[in-house]
């Protein structure tokens, strides 16, 4: 059986992660059965946290060695079974997820609208607009850092 494609991994920081897991069945022999069982997990925790699963969440509540986990983690990321995405990122896509959604729906209610709720959509649209403003400003600076090395 294949191997997945690799991955990226970016983070912006030590922790808190966010995992995005590939669906493939794992018969690598350079992974422990420990590393097995974290994937196993991770890919329930992103059953009911799709598409992002908070890693650390995942540590407290099945009280998993965080030590433990988090080499089996980067063990699993390097050989590309894993991708963790750091919180800057996922607000980066939620938002724009988000705003995507958000325009389709002012799109295809607009006309029925009477002018008061045009105004507060337009003002909700607005809102949408400020907060992927303020995560492409965030997730374009920590580009930047990660380029620069810093």
């Amino acid at each position: 059986m294949p191997i997945p494609e690799p991955v990226r991994l970016r983070t912006d920081g030590a922790g808190p992660y966010t995992l995005v897991v590939a669906h493939d069945p794992i018969t690598d022999p350079r992974l422990s059965a420990t590393d097995l069982g974290v994937y196993l997990r991770c890919r329930w925790l992103l059953d009911i946290c799709a598409p992002y699963g908070p890693l650390d969440w995942l540590i407290s509540e099945l009280r998993m060695p965080k030590t433990e986990t988090h080499e089996s983690v980067q063990r699993l990321v390097e050989l590309g079974y894993l991708e963790t995405v750091g919180t800057v990122e996922v607000e980066f896509r939620s938002a724009h997820e988000a705003g995507n959604g958000v325009r389709a729906a002012i799109e295809a209610t607009m006309d029925d609208l009477t002018p008061t709720e045009r105004a507060a959509v337009s003002r909700f649209a607005d809102l949408v607009d400020q907060r992927q403003e303020k995560a492409t400003v965030a997730f374009r600076a920590e580009q930047m850092r990660e380029l620069s090395g810093s």
